[in-house]
């Protein structure tokens, strides 16, 4: 019976054998090309499998094809420049055909609205047999030429009056609008968008409408706005917007403050708010998205400053901190656009404090805000980040440190405090979110600048306190404070066991030993002089005992 049993498993067993053989020669007819190389020798096929590795490379190679300069020259940027070079012809055409008396006014108006008609109908059909770059630079071109044909009809020949000269350049601009999308050309947007922002300057009026200017000029800048994100075209993207503030910066320094003031302010506002929202919403992070945000929010800080009163500006700033909060909340799923929010978050936080506290007074707080941005960059390692707080804590910081201390109880000592406490939480965070062989760099390097921070605000504490006493109490005070704070690292040293502290407490040591030989001793009479020696040896002394007897 046991027999039976043994040789029923052997028969299973082969069985098995069997279908897991098949099974491997399933997988390996799978994965294998049908060819005869399947059944080669094992050397015959590594030669087979680096085959395809070669040719691979050699086709990466044979891809790229050296540069066809002839069609970058001749089809591309050769009709970008002589369109430009026709139509100064054109205009000087004109002029001559005045000057001689070939051809009146109305004339050179209709001939002006032909000539833009022809290049518009002749782009066309260049776009339809395939001429892409030729026709869309002569649809282009159509837009200036009806645009200076209808200036010259209404300020130079009075033929038409400002409304209607107005409602005709705003009909080219939709047109050049209708042609961008159409064609799908960037350069036709363009060109609209300059043409676009130059159409009030080109209407003459007895008097001037603030709000019809800067109304016109916000709904064009939206139009094109949403062509750029439409049909994603970076470059229109930016240009769009670095037109308008400079289109209202070109008009507040003409009208300056007649009450348009809070016009320019709001116009800059909405613009940041569909800088907002067209990043907010958009499904991929563009860079260009990203940091055309950021370089808006520092310019519309410069508008607050220079359009509102200080009130309004801290509300406005503040309404915008709350925007980027509720963003950064709003984003948290998508890691780039937090890490962009977290940004612009920073940078209006900063704002704020700086309209909100005067620097003396506030600097503390951007002590606090570097430190929480580099939290914020080292959990999330961002390089912009860590810039950022670089550069706001070191700022800061400094500003701090070459303030004089001129009373013991005074706001620069609490910003000394407040800057030597930062210096360990900055460690803190370093070491935390870094790996383990960088923790020694971290700690030496944070434990060397801390040490000397403070030897600096003991000596200038010191200092203030007993700038009403004579020479010599003041340096044997001094001289005091510098064992004290000896003695207080080396103790933390042994305690923690935190060897770069005992170290740094034998530097001061012997710094305090310096101190004494290099300049307290013409002060100092010889009985104390005596006493210091005494007291700095036997603390050398003990302090060497110690470490025999950590040993």
């Amino acid at each position: 019976m046991e027999k039976e049993r043994i040789e029923e498993l052997e028969r299973k067993i082969s069985s098995l054998e069997e279908d897991v053989a098949r099974l491997k020669s399933l997988v390996y007819e799978t994965n294998s090309p049908r060819s005869k190389t399947v059944h080669a020798p094992p050397k015959q096929r590594e030669e087979t499998t680096k085959r395809p590795a070669q040719t691979g490379a050699k086709s990466s190679q044979a891809i790229e094809e050296p540069v066809d300069w002839e069609k970058v020259l001749f089809q591309t940027w050769l009709p970008r420049i002589f369109i430009f070079v026709f139509i100064i012809g054109v205009l000087w055409g004109f002029k001559a055909a005045s000057d001689y008396g070939l051809m009146n006014e109305k004339a050179k108006v209709v001939l002006g609205f032909f000539v833009s008609i022809g290049f518009a109908v002749t782009g066309h059909f260049q776009i339809k047999k395939g001429r892409l770059v030729l026709g869309r630079v002569l649809v282009g071109g159509a837009i200036p030429i009806l645009m200076l044909t209808t200036f010259a009809m209404h300020s130079l020949y009075h033929l038409a009056g400002p409304t209607f000269a107005f409602i005709l350049n705003a009909s080219w601009i939709i047109l050049g609008i209708i042609a961008t999308v159409f064609y799908r050309s960037q350069a036709l947007g363009i060109i609209s968008a300059v043409g676009g922002v130059l159409v009030p300057f080109l209407i003459e009026s007895n008097s001037p409408n603030a709000l019809v200017f800067i109304g016109y000029e916000m709904l064009l800048y939206i139009a094109f706005l949403y062509v750029a994100i439409k049909q994603k075209y970076s470059i229109l993207y930016v240009l769009s917007a670095v037109l308008l503030n400079l289109t209202l910066l070109i008009y507040y320094s003409f009208v300056g403050d007649n009450g348009v003031k809070e016009l320019l302010g709001m116009a800059i506002l909405i613009q940041h708010l569909c800088l907002i929202s067209s990043f907010f919403l958009s499904q991929s992070v563009l860079q260009v998205y990203a940091f055309t945000l950021l370089s808006s929010l520092a310019v519309t800080y410069g508008w607050l400053l220079a359009v509102f009163d200080d009130g309004t500006t801290t509300m406005v700033l503040l309404a915008l901190v709350i925007i980027y909060a509720v963003g950064v909340y709003a984003v948290r799923s998508s890691k780039e656009k937090f890490e962009f929010f977290i940004t612009y978050l920073i940078v209006a936080v900063a704002f704020f404090i700086h309209q909100l506290v005067d620097l003396r007074e506030g600097v503390i707080l951007y002590v606090i805000q570097g430190l929480a941005v580099y939290y914020i960059a080292k959990t999330y390692k961002n390089l912009l980040h860590q810039l950022f707080s670089y550069t706001i804590y070191i700022l800061s910081a400094t500003y701090i440190l070459v303030t004089p201390i001129e009373q013991v109880l005074s706001l620069p000592t609490l910003n000394w405090l407040v800057v030597l406490a930062s210096i360990l939480v900055f460690i803190w965070i370093s070491i935390q979110k870094t790996e383990q062989d960088e923790h020694d760099t971290f700690k030496i390097g944070g434990s060397i600048v801390f040490s000397i921070l403070s030897l600096i605000f003991a000596t200038e504490v010191t200092a203030a306190g007993t700038n009403h006493l004579s020479a010599n109490p003041q340096t044997l005070i001094m001289t005091a404070v510098w064992l004290g704070l000896s003695i207080a690292a080396f103790v933390i040293g042994s305690l923690k066991t935190f060897k770069t502290a005992t170290y740094i407490g034998v530097g001061i040591l012997f710094l305090t030993l310096f101190k004494l030989v290099l300049y307290d001793l013409p002060f100092i009479p010889m009985a104390i002089r005596a006493l210091l020696f005494i007291v700095l040896g036997a603390i050398g002394l003990i302090i060497s005992r110690l470490f025999y007897k950590k040993k």
